[in-house]
């Protein structure tokens, strides 16, 4: 089903352009002529799918702050990158 939703005259060249440049592109396969509701599904996509990775990133903060030993933590991971590899001998 489909529904019209209305949108302003540079939204509606955005589009269109991101339309042409899927099809140059080949981005999406096996789809031959994108139209518009396919750009505006794919941008839309995009964009939910930025939204979910910065709430993830987002819900992440803060998750240490009630480490009782935090500095004792910093050190083993300080200790753990540090290089471990031998001299080459020559």
């Amino acid at each position: 089903m489909y529904k019209s939703i209305k949108i302003s005259g540079e939204a509606y060249k955005k589009a269109k352009t991101l339309s042409r440049e899927l099809e140059n592109s080949g981005e999406l396969t096996g789809v031959e002529k994108v139209n518009m509701s396919v750009a505006v599904g794919y941008a839309l996509s995009k964009a939910l799918e930025g939204m979910r990775k910065k709430n993830k990133f987002i819900s992440a903060a803060g998750g240490w702050k009630d480490l009782e030993n935090a500095d004792e933590l910093l050190a083993d991971i300080h200790s753990s990158r540090k290089n471990t590899a031998r001299e080459p001998k020559l």
